[in-house]
């Protein structure tokens, strides 16, 4: 009894599957968004800090946490910083113009959504964090 194995073929790229699950290898890390969606975060945590060191600041007691967590902010936004830099090297990477973004249709975990949609979610922590601090600060300016 003899047995033969089917024939094997890999099919090229014009004849993969079109619902083949693909993963993100060769891909440029955080170039599913453009450029502008990772500042807006960078900015509203920046928004978030200066707020707090405006109202708290002058607080003799208050200098040291704020400094451990403007560094701590620091580290957090500048390991991602770096990995985009480090993978630059390696990657291409080609900007999606924000227009072209803005009009289109983002993959989630839960499924498409429109790229406003998508740019709402990610801001709604910083940009409430933001908006907390800044009232809160104001309070405590106030003495209310």
């Amino acid at each position: 009894m003899q047995i033969q194995a089917a024939p094997v073929t890999t099919p090229s790229k014009d004849e993969a599957p079109a619902d083949e699950v693909r993963s993100g290898y060769g891909v440029m890390p955080g170039s599913e968004f453009p450029p502008a969606i990772y500042f807006s975060v960078a900015g509203a945590f920046a928004w978030m800090l200066g707020a707090a060191w405006l109202a708290f600041g002058t607080n003799v007691g208050t200098d040291l946490d704020l400094t451990m967590v403007t560094v701590l902010a620091f580290v957090f936004l500048g390991i991602p910083t770096v990995m985009h830099h480090t993978a630059a090297t390696r990657y291409p990477s080609v900007p999606t113009p924000m227009a072209a973004f803005l009009s289109s249709q983002v993959d989630t975990a839960t499924g498409w959504m429109p790229a406003r949609q998508a740019w709402l979610e990610v801001m709604l922590i910083p940009a409430a964090l933001a908006l907390a601090a800044t009232l809160i600060g104001g309070v405590y300016v106030l003495g209310l």
